[in-house]
């Protein structure tokens, strides 16, 4: 019986070290929460303009803090939408405010990181009604993590839940999506 327990417990232990050396030929398990800091404020002594400050960042931490995890890249996308075309026009009008992609260096352990992205400022009209002039007003993010080397997505986020849902069963779009450049204008609706 003792024999058994102790061919058990071995076994076990060969198991278990196992996956932690297929694991490490590919990118760690990692864990990134995205916060968008976003900041309303009266623009000058008008009532209905307003700015907005736009602050990106993610916190990237591995799922174990025993494991390293190699460099990589995040790039993170904020899209606007155009407040003349929403409440005069009665249409959505989105676009790429900013696109962006840092490096994030390698780390012999997966403690938690905290990333910024550039900032931005923008200004719009802040009435909801038909006497709207117009500007930009955040609306959504879309967030990639990069392996490094093979800059293969390991890890996509977006507000966007049509997005969302799209990417889970076409996630080729989701490249499609990340190559979009500043100014051009983003899909209202996915298929």
């Amino acid at each position: 019986m003792r024999f058994f327990v102790l061919l058990l417990a071995l076994g076990s232990t060969v198991f278990a070290q196992l996956p932690q050396q297929a694991a490490a030929t590919k990118f760690p398990s990692t864990r990134s929460q995205v916060q968008i800091g976003v900041q309303e404020k009266a623009k000058g002594n008008d009532s209905f303009r307003k700015a907005m400050h736009i602050q990106p960042r993610v916190t990237i931490e591995g799922s174990s803090s025993m494991v390293a995890i190699p460099a990589a890249e995040a790039q993170m996308l904020i899209i606007t939408y155009d407040t003349k075309a929403k409440f005069v026009e009665h249409r959505d009008a989105y676009k790429v405010h900013t696109s962006e992609t840092i490096p994030v260096p390698a780390v012999p352990n997966g403690a938690r990181r905290l990333f910024s992205f550039a900032p931005s400022d923008m200004t719009f009209d802040g009435y909801r009604d038909s006497s709207n002039i117009g500007g930009d007003a955040y609306k959504y993010y879309v967030y990639a993590l990069r392996e490094g080397s093979s800059k293969t997505i390991v890890d996509f986020q977006t507000n966007c839940l049509d997005l969302a849902n799209l990417c889970k069963t076409n996630p080729a779009k989701r490249e499609e999506i990340l190559k979009m450049a500043v100014g051009e204008k983003f899909p209202t609706a996915f298929k």
